[in-house]
């Protein structure tokens, strides 16, 4: 963490740190704050740990379409070099297009040019040692990469609530505390179905089921959405250099932001995207279903195979879908009411933070009790 928070102070080859002393904070840099490095882009961890995160969500949604043939000869190794090559493509194309938007003191020629090599790879190379950092405390440490967003969200808390006022905290504090509550309950909450294992047949036997949290990937779709959202902004901006002169790409690239309408429409439905399918991903209907199969085991009143699938899909997806409307509830109606001016568009974002730190929370406090549960045990000699 002290490594990451110096690292985010060191300026880029060539920024114009004076330019950004005048800029307010905006919807996007707020939200993207969580994930990314330091809030305007200037530092050598300026693209955070959003290379890491896309690249490692794709590959296992490519991992999780393959049957389970494939994936028995898909190494861990293959997928680490896969999800390594994609980060750094996605490192490059961020850096690309976070080097168009930089001020820095060099205006025009060949020193611009320069200093805009040199700071996308330091971008670049910021963001693999932002991985380092990760998998060194996912290994010696509590909560992995968790962590290093867990500082973004802390430093976003303290900058939006000390420079905001009293006014403009009353609506958006309300609805932050709403979704801090039920993120914590949601977190806490699962669904159950009941099943039966031929293999007991005691007291236990009724008291089988398949858990499915009412929040089944936590924080994900408020992280990712944000990471994800920057797709249709990069395809926006690439469409304007090719049609400089086309009116609906410039009005596209105009309002592809939070502060639009078009933008926010867009990042709901991303949000809604992001949930519906993670969750199939990382519960995997298709794989509970061939395992209770092979396992002889079945859910309550249903047959196993397609059945018992089908099933599962449908609880999945309202499960997922429910989950998705809160989020949207509680991040979409701060963005509806800065856009007409009721909220100010430095503390709308407040109720996103709110929801990853109170998944954050719950998941870092169950790491803890493991490992001091785990540490409890006294050896004999």
């Amino acid at each position: 963490m002290a490594a990451y928070l110096i690292g985010r102070e060191l300026p880029l080859y060539g920024v114009d740190l004076a330019a950004y002393d005048a800029l307010r904070d905006g919807t996007e840099d707020l939200i993207m704050q969580t994930i990314g490095g330091d809030r305007y882009k200037t530092s050598v961890l300026a693209l955070g740990i959003s290379p890491f995160m896309f690249s490692t969500l794709l590959i296992q949604v490519a991992v999780a379409v393959k049957n389970a043939d494939s994936k028995s000869h898909t190494s861990p190794k293959k997928v680490t070099t896969a999800t390594l090559i994609l980060m750094f493509i996605w490192a490059v194309v961020q850096a690309y297009f976070t080097t168009g938007s930089t001020f820095y003191i060099y205006h025009d020629g060949w020193q611009l040019l320069l200093a805009k090599i040199i700071s996308g790879a330091q971008m670049v190379t910021g963001a693999f040692v932002i991985l380092w950092l990760a998998t060194r405390n996912g290994k010696y440490g509590i909560g992995g990469q968790t962590v290093l967003i867990y500082v973004n969200i802390l430093d976003s808390v303290v900058n939006t609530v000390r420079y905001a006022s009293v006014d403009n905290l009353k609506i958006i504090g309300l609805i932050g505390g709403f979704a801090l509550l039920f993120t914590i309950i949601f977190e806490n909450t699962e669904y159950r179905i009941p099943m039966q294992r031929i293999s007991i047949h005691n007291i236990y036997s009724d008291k089988n089921y398949i858990p499915i949290k009412l929040n089944p990937i936590g924080m994900m779709p408020v992280m990712f959405a944000s990471a994800f959202f920057m797709l249709p902004i990069y395809v926006c901006k690439l469409l304007n250099n090719f049609f400089p002169d086309d009116s609906r790409v410039a009005w596209a690239v105009e309002n592809m932001d939070t502060t639009h309408t078009l933008g926010i429409c867009v990042y709901v439905a991303v949000l809604y995207v992001i949930s519906v399918i993670f969750s199939f991903v990382f519960i995997s209907p298709k794989n509970l279903a061939e395992n209770l199969q092979k396992a002889g085991d079945s859910i309550t009143g249903l047959r196993a195979g397609k059945l018992t699938r089908r099933f599962i899909s449908k609880r999945v997806f309202f499960i997922s879908v429910f989950s998705a409307s809160f989020m949207a509830l509680c991040i979409g109606l701060p963005l509806v009411l800065q856009l007409k001016g009721y909220v100010d568009i430095s503390v709308m974002s407040l109720p996103s933070i709110m929801i990853a730190m109170g998944s954050i929370n719950c998941n870092l406090y169950r790491e803890f009790r493991a490992v001091y549960d785990y540490d409890a045990y006294i050896p004999f000699i």
